[in-house]
């Protein structure tokens, strides 16, 4: 049987804002559930008609994988973490130019690959509250990172440079994926920042003091009904991203960021590689992920249809097979979309009367999820948008008889 091998430094490489790994559980309210494999995008994949799965999805969801922090770096990142941390940008007198904005997003995503840092990273959505402490180190071309739940099920993420593993104690079962290439907090741009005033408007506020750092507020307001507003704040002095809340007409839908943290600490691989020394013997899972496009899947989509400023960022069909159980044909389509600060899932699959019983709008925190029939396959659309955009992602959608 697959093991997991004790690995050095070497590994071949992962990356961005998806979840790479597997979801707490099939039912986080049952300690004692199976793990599933949890889809690229930041999202898990499952039916309305299991009433377990909306808050299972909304937990490993958080505004693109909020687990998974400071992944998706590239080879010009990791060579900047030796030089100075720019400065914040100088604004302008109104401090809402797009200039500006791009700067203070290049910095942030900057600080994400070059800041070493251990902390306890927390989410909230009103309703229910994750935390997981947190170790990303950069050690010369190599990048390191830890995560271990706090909450709910035992499990430990593990990236070194591109590749992710995620162990499961009680079920000695580790998932190993690639990291997806979109950037997850606390990089925060995903996809590019080029278009990104276009859609936010930048208002630089008074600074507060974040997890123990002076930190800068900035407010980038939605231009459009198509997006949310985010609160973000980052860490003076290195502009690592401290906190974002997601919010509509001023009231937080949910938050996300450190509660502590320690910027610049000495890297610490062996806090990486001992664990996954203790994961030998792990039952491995590889969730099977085939690049694709959706034209070739009998799907076209009606570009004027789709919410401005949402670009794909590709597709991809998911091996949804979970662990521990016996091995059945469940692959589902993915499509993934972003504005540059947000991005939009939309799963496709064949439709299934047993389990997809109803659709339907699911909402935890930010996270909207909207269930559709259409003809025989059922759409799940997935993102941290008002429900009228989600809508406007499915109705772009028309399947085409092969």
């Amino acid at each position: 049987m697959d093991s997991v091998q004790s690995t050095g430094p070497r590994l071949r490489a992962p990356a961005r804002a998806a979840l790479a790994g597997v979801a707490p559980s099939r039912d986080i309210d049952d300690p004692h559930a199976p793990p599933v494999a949890a889809p690229r995008g930041g999202a898990r994949f499952g039916s309305d008609g299991d009433p377990r799965f909306p808050r299972s999805l909304a937990y490993v969801s958080r505004w693109s994988g909020a687990l998974v922090c400071a992944a998706a770096l590239s080879a010009g990142q990791a060579r900047a973490q030796s030089q100075k941390p720019p400065a914040p940008p100088q604004s302008t007198a109104r401090g809402e130019s797009g200039g500006d904005l791009r700067g203070w997003l290049a910095r942030i995503h900057d600080a994400a690959a070059r800041s070493n840092y251990v902390g306890t990273f927390v989410n909230s959505t009103g309703t229910s509250v994750a935390s997981s402490r947190v170790g990303h180190y950069s050690e010369g071309k190599n990048t390191l990172e830890r995560v271990d739940a706090l909450d709910g099920e035992p499990r430990s993420m593990l990236r070194v440079n591109d590749e992710v593993r995620t162990l499961w104690p009680r079920y000695r079962v580790a998932v190993i994926e690639p990291a997806d290439p979109r950037a997850s907090f606390p990089a925060l741009v995903s996809g590019s920042e080029k278009h990104i005033p276009d859609y936010y408007e930048l208002h630089v506020q008074a600074s507060e003091r974040i997890a123990g750092h002076d930190a800068d507020r900035l407010l980038l307001k939605a231009r459009d009904d198509s997006r949310f507003d985010h609160v973000i704040w980052a860490d003076h002095a290195t502009g690592l991203l401290l906190r974002v809340d997601v919010q509509l007409d001023g009231r937080t839908l949910e938050s996300s960021g450190f509660s502590d943290v320690n910027i610049g600490v000495k890297p610490d691989a062996a806090a990486v590689y001992a664990e996954l020394h203790r994961a030998d013997g792990y039952r491995v899972v590889r969730p099977e992920v085939q690049s694709m496009k959706l034209e070739s899947d009998g799907w076209a989509i009606q570009a004027g249809l789709l919410p401005a400023g949402f670009q794909s960022l590709g597709c991809v069909r998911r091996d949804m097979n979970m662990p521990g159980e016996t091995p059945v044909p469940t692959k589902v389509l993915q499509a993934i979309w972003s504005d540059g600060i947000t991005h939009v899932s939309v799963f496709i699959e064949p439709f299934q009367p047993q389990r997809q019983r109803s659709e339907g709008l699911t909402v935890i925190g930010a996270t909207h999820t909207l269930t559709r029939r259409v003809n025989d396959m059922w759409l799940t659309a997935v993102g941290d948008v008002p429900p009228a955009a989600l809508d406007q992602f499915v109705r772009a959608l028309e399947h085409k008889a092969p």
